[in-house]
């Protein structure tokens, strides 16, 4: 079995010689990471509203039920179910840069099929849904890459820059995806929409060709995933406060993440009486709030009890989304966004921040997959489960009680376990 435990960082030499630590903090100072977070700004934005447009066209393009949002949501997922640890396999051992251009072409050429549909007015649920499991399938595909990418581009001190950098960047996704989405929506309508995500995976196309990806560190013989994704899962598992991480982050996975990204678009409109659509500016505005704290971390640079921050701001946001589930007012909700914006720049800077500064870089693909795993495949199971409970229940009752289940155990972790306390 392969030691990576004393493998040098791939980025820490460069041809001339001069150590990449010389470099300033701030990785947007690294040319290929400059193109890779434009890039990952298109995707982040494209890829976070096709989630909304999709859940929107079903609650008012087709006038659907909640329990239908859920299964178009659970179809934009499911594919990652499947894919998201081949191609963190292909991620250690195929060109990286290839990887996220297919995957994203591949995107765009979904997103013009739906403007077409649209446009001939052929669209209908099923055909919806196998829009959905294609681009989901493209986004499980170019996910796990470029999250593996940014350890590979950047040196260890400009890490948490990179990693603060991109949480902007998914900030940028949350403030203007929607709010764009739903304008050009209004504006021309739903085909409008789909126009508009085509448009950002084209721009991030562009961002893709002067990047230069650095080559693995290591070509190992070829061996099955199983093998493969057994020995990323062996590196998580033997850590016990890297284990304790991922378990957090499948539990947010199942509560916070579906509630807030699926269950609360259908509260505005089944709660509130407003357009679905209107969703987007509590999300806009969790957005601001992402941005505000990822400043502060970029800025801050390395902290001590990353673990105890990540804790402090689950909790919160479990709170936050219990609070959500009694609103009566879109006012109301859009305060408890910004509250839970604030709390999710800490939630994303922490938990990928851990993940990539211990893990190895010749298995960063593979364990970059785990985490896209449990991120994006426990979302579309959370969105199918709280589409059917909230069509009995009501969505405000979803969202508390799914909240202050994901609160307690959170809750519980941090008091018991010092060792993801102090986890740096």
């Amino acid at each position: 079995m392969t030691d990576y435990r004393q493998t040098n960082h791939p980025r820490s030499t460069s041809t001339s010689g001069s150590s990449i630590d010389e470099r300033p903090p701030n990785a947007l100072t690294v040319p290929a990471f400059k193109y890779l977070w434009l890039n990952n700004v298109a995707f982040f934005m494209a890829s976070n509203a096709q989630r909304f447009v999709f859940a929107w066209f079903v609650l008012d393009g087709l006038d659907r039920a909640e329990s239908d949002q859920g299964l178009i949501v659970f179809a934009l997922g499911l594919p990652g179910i499947f894919l998201v640890l081949q191609a963190g396999a292909w991620a250690d051992r195929w060109d990286r840069r290839r990887l996220l251009f297919g995957s994203q072409l591949a995107s765009a050429v979904t997103m013009l099929a739906g403007m077409v549909y649209i446009a001939t007015d052929q669209t209908s649920f099923p055909l919806l849904m196998g829009l959905a499991v294609v681009s989901g399938a493209a986004v499980a595909i170019g996910q796990p890459v470029r999250q593996a990418l940014v350890p590979a581009l950047v040196s260890p001190a400009q890490l948490f820059s990179a990693i603060a950098l991109n949480a902007i960047a998914m900030t940028l996704s949350l403030i203007l995806g929607n709010v764009f989405a739903r304008l050009f929506g209004g504006l021309f309508g739903f085909g409008g929409a789909f126009g508009f995500l085509l448009a950002l995976f084209l721009i991030g196309l562009l961002a893709l060709v002067p990047l230069e990806v650095p080559p693995h560190v290591e070509i190992v013989a070829k061996r099955s995933i199983g093998v493969e994704t057994i020995e990323a899962m062996r590196h998580v598992f033997n850590e016990h406060a890297i284990r304790k991480l991922f378990a957090l982050l499948m539990l947010a996975g199942l509560t916070i993440n579906p509630l807030v990204m699926v269950t609360m678009q259908a509260h505005v409109k089944e709660a509130l009486g407003r357009n679905s659509g209107d969703s987007a500016l509590p999300f806009a505005l969790m957005g601001v709030g992402i941005a505000c704290t990822s400043f502060i971390v970029m800025r801050k640079g390395n902290m001590a009890n990353k673990g105890a921050a990540f804790m402090r701001a689950m909790m919160v946001g479990s709170a936050v989304v219990a609070l959500m589930g009694r609103t009566t007012a879109l006012w109301q909700l859009a305060l408890l966004g910004l509250t839970m914006g604030l709390a999710g720049g800490f939630y994303i800077n922490m938990n990928q921040g851990l993940i990539q500064a211990n893990t190895p870089q010749p298995l960063m693909g593979r364990v970059m997959a785990l985490f896209t795993l449990v991120q994006i495949g426990m979302l579309p199971l959370g969105a199918l489960m709280y589409g059917i409970i909230a069509n009995n229940i009501g969505t405000g009752d979803t969202m508390t009680y799914g909240a202050l289940i994901g609160l307690v155990l959170v809750t519980f972790t941090y008091f018991t376990d010092a060792k993801l306390r102090n986890l740096a």
